[in-house]
């Protein structure tokens, strides 16, 4: 390896002394994301504005062979922005925040990609009647950035039931490759294209391998995105769900969101608390208003959108008469009645919806992630999978202080959901070994057993997925290639998908 102070006092040149740190204290406060298991202290914190400074970083980096780790908000759970093992120099991206345009005849915004979800959505509302764009980022959109959510295919702050990912609406980047160089990917890719408009056709589709990739294959510093309009009209229901003589409340709520789904009816979001985890929420009173609706079972909400008061009036009533069908319990229509839907749309709920599950115990407890991406008709099996999972591990779990495994399910564009969920428990830091093979354990089931698409790959869902077997070894060794043709002194994320760097 090179020399860190070599390579700190290079970097400190050019970003100057007050964003760049060797400072222990300094590098410690970003040895870990949201997660208490996985942990890296990095060498040197830089704090770039440009990305001409990330390139002659990652110049430096690569003259004295030290390893670069992007980082936004750091919201994740899988270990996605901080080292893997000690070393390195860790990127906070966030002092590049600005929204550099906002287009109105193509509809498209372009951000620099440290601005946070919250604060892009909420400068977006303030043009004429307002936009946004389409999905709003994760559930941490108050911190995550839109970098982030775009090297995780984030899913979950708003949109995704019409829109999908984040990564669906991203017309286009600016990259800066591992080895220093610049790019435009999309309609820029044309260096005589005045405005991003559109990813495709300028050859194959090479935005496509920096979204998702959680910075294995360069760095993003600026993402155009689409804009829509704000809906004038917006409604919403939410719906008690109890086991009947025929059916558990699983299966109900399964085939109305399938058959919501396959209808093509426009609901903007639909969520899906499973009957264990509305307990909880209901027990501990930590839901807003849902403790006092007096909900028996699990919990399936809505939220559909329109430009008209007729055309919201037929997508309500198209949207529950399929609800209706199975005799499901509406709760009444505002917030203070557990309305979730309202509360979703109406009050950033939105980006606090998962908040309580990754807090559950407390300042004592934490929530390992284990989010992936399942077609709808599988959500039972998925809940099968859960509760064996739970009874097989229930003497682990309560010998490192109590726990176990839930979930929550939402609707993603065209027919699929998410199923954001982990393992609750208590976050003692002399269990981590144990609780680090209990999560992996449960993320390589859901790999094996149901085929789980994760896409938070960070460092434990990225090795579970070469460890569980689960990439061919040609799909295996195209990866490695690519990321060699991409970074051949292998200093980018090194460590995520074990593709043969140093960590």
């Amino acid at each position: 390896m090179g020399s860190i102070e070599n390579a700190y006092e290079k970097i400190e040149d050019i970003v100057g002394t007050k964003y760049t740190s060797i400072s222990r204290v300094i590098c410690y406060s970003y040895s870990m994301n949201c997660d208490t298991v996985l942990q890296g202290i990095p060498d040197i914190v830089v704090r770039p504005k440009t990305s001409q400074e990330i390139s002659e970083i990652l110049r430096i980096a690569n003259q004295e062979q030290i390893r670069v780790i992007p980082r936004g908000g750091g919201a994740d759970l899988t270990g996605g922005s901080k080292p893997i093992g000690d070393g390195g120099i860790v990127l906070d991206l966030t002092r590049m925040n600005k929204v550099l345009d906002i287009d109105l005849k193509n509809y498209i915004v372009t951000v620099e990609v440290g601005i946070s979800w919250s604060e892009l959505c909420k400068k977006l509302s303030t043009i004429e009647s307002g936009y946004y764009t389409g999905s709003t980022g994760p559930a941490s959109g108050f911190s995550a950035t839109v970098g982030g959510g775009l090297s995780n295919n984030s899913v979950g702050g708003g949109g995704a039931a019409m829109y999908g990912n984040v990564t669906e609406q991203c017309v286009g980047l600016e990259v800066v490759l591992p080895t220093g160089e610049i790019i435009y990917t999309g309609a820029k890719a044309n260096s005589f294209c005045e405005k991003p408009f559109t990813r495709f056709g300028l050859g194959p589709d090479y935005s496509g391998i920096f979204l998702g990739d959680v910075g294995i294959h360069g760095i993003k510093t600026k993402a155009s995105l689409n804009l829509y309009p704000l809906p004038e009209y917006a409604a919403y229901s939410t719906y008690d769900i109890t086991t009947n003589k025929t059916k558990r409340e699983i299966t109900i709520a399964t085939e109305v969101m399938t058959e919501w789904q396959h209808r093509g009816y426009p609901l903007h979001d639909f969520y899906y608390y499973t009957e264990g985890y509305t307990k909880l929420l209901t027990m501990f009173q930590i839901k807003k208003n849902l403790a006092n609706a007096n909900v028996q079972g699990s919990i399936l909400f809505y939220t559909t959108t329109a430009n008209s008061q007729k055309e919201l009036e037929h997508n309500v009533e198209k949207i529950e008469k399929v609800a209706s069908k199975e005799n499901m319990r509406k709760l009444g229509d505002t917030i203070g009645e557990g309305n979730l839907g309202k509360w979703f749309y109406e009050e950033n709920g939105r980006w606090q919806w998962a908040h309580i599950y990754w807090g559950l115990y407390g300042p004592e407890g934490t929530s390992l992630g284990t989010c992936l991406k399942c077609p709808t008709y599988q959500l039972p099996e998925y809940v099968k999978l859960y509760e064996k999972w739970s009874n097989v591990n229930t003497k682990k779990l309560w010998e490192i202080g109590g726990g176990g495994a839930n979930f929550i399910a939402f609707g993603c564009h065209p027919s699929y959901i998410d199923v954001t969920g982990g393992l609750a428990i208590h976050s003692d830091p002399t269990n981590r070994k144990v609780q680090f093979e209990l999560w992996k354990d449960m993320i390589i089931s859901q790999i094996k057993e149901l085929g789980g698409i994760h896409y938070w790959m960070g460092e434990i869902i990225g090795r579970s997925l070469v460890d569980s077997g689960a990439l061919t070894p040609e799909y295996y060794n195209f990866m490695i290639t690519l990321k060699k043709a991409l970074d051949p002194n292998k200093i980018l994320s090194p460590g995520k998908f074990y593709l043969g760097e140093k960590y």
